[in-house]
């Protein structure tokens, strides 16, 4: 990681709305945003997968052979999880089970699917689907990378994969009730599922893109830049409507307090697309 990186990722880790979603009030404003990060990891995923796979060769470089067995091994663990009962699932299958479980809000979410099954493209979708503004815009991000050099996707495809979030979030989650299980067997089988002992896959993809080449190395790091940031601006977002909801409608507590990324992160990184 660069220095900005893993300042980025320290703020991600220690974030304090882990410790905001206290109950299951809290919890349906958490999911209602990070339901995008979610969308956006499968997206980036399968991006990933039709350009990769969709170039298999006969006499393909070590390097290119590795790359596609490990793309192909994470599509297998995110989208054809098996269950108890023998049907398969993907991931994004399961938090959608866990949203009603806890009552959350899906209509946006089964808004953008409808839509995009009737022939729409994502961004109008994003755009008509009522969703929260700063997880459209993170969720435009993600798409606004669809072309860019694999090094680039691949660095997104790794911080997606949300390694950052504590263990000991998914045992706050855990006490908060029954209604949670299937959060966090989620949280289980994705974050777990990307990481081996002591191996990242989408880590080793990477590096298998950018190998010692120094603008490629650094192109990747930027793209991680850029997403991390937003990601702390929409956890920010996500902890203040915690607390305006915690708020009682009669304090007149001010709201510079909740203002944090003036206060804590340089200047926000341009993005293309996003807007």
């Amino acid at each position: 990681m660069s220095f900005m990186t893993e300042r980025y990722f320290q703020i991600l880790e220690n974030h304090k709305l882990y410790k905001q979603v206290q109950d299951e009030n809290a919890l349906r404003i958490f999911v209602e945003h990070h339901v995008l990060c979610v969308w956006g990891y499968g997206f980036l995923l399968r991006n990933l997968y039709q350009d990769l796979v969709g170039r298999i060769e006969p006499l393909a470089s070590q390097p290119q052979k590795e790359a596609q067995k490990l793309i192909a091994e994470i599509m297998v663990e995110e989208e054809f999880e098996e269950q108890a009962d023998g049907s398969l699932s993907s991931h994004l299958e399961l938090y959608l089970e866990a949203m009603g479980q806890i009552g959350a809000d899906m209509a946006p979410t089964m808004s953008l699917f409808d839509m995009h099954e009737g022939g729409q493209s994502w961004q109008v979708g994003l755009q008509q689907s009522n969703f929260p503004s700063l997880a459209a815009r993170y969720a435009r991000c993600i798409l606004s990378f669809a072309d860019r050099p694999l090094h680039e996707r691949a660095a997104l495809l790794f911080y997606e994969g949300e390694p950052f979030i504590p263990d000991n979030f998914l045992v706050h989650l855990s006490n908060l009730g029954p209604n949670t299980d299937t959060l966090v067997d989620y949280f289980e089988r994705h974050i777990e599922g990307l990481k081996k002992p002591g191996f990242s896959a989408s880590g080793r993809l990477v590096e298998l893109f950018c190998g010692d080449d120094v603008q490629l190395n650094d192109e990747a790091e930027k793209a991680a830049e850029l997403i991390m940031n937003l990601r702390i601006e929409l956890w920010n977002e996500i902890a203040e409507r915690i607390e305006e909801k915690q708020i009682s409608p009669k304090a007149s507590a001010p709201r510079n307090h909740l203002k944090l990324v003036a206060l804590e992160f340089p200047k926000k990184l341009e993005i293309d697309s996003a807007s």
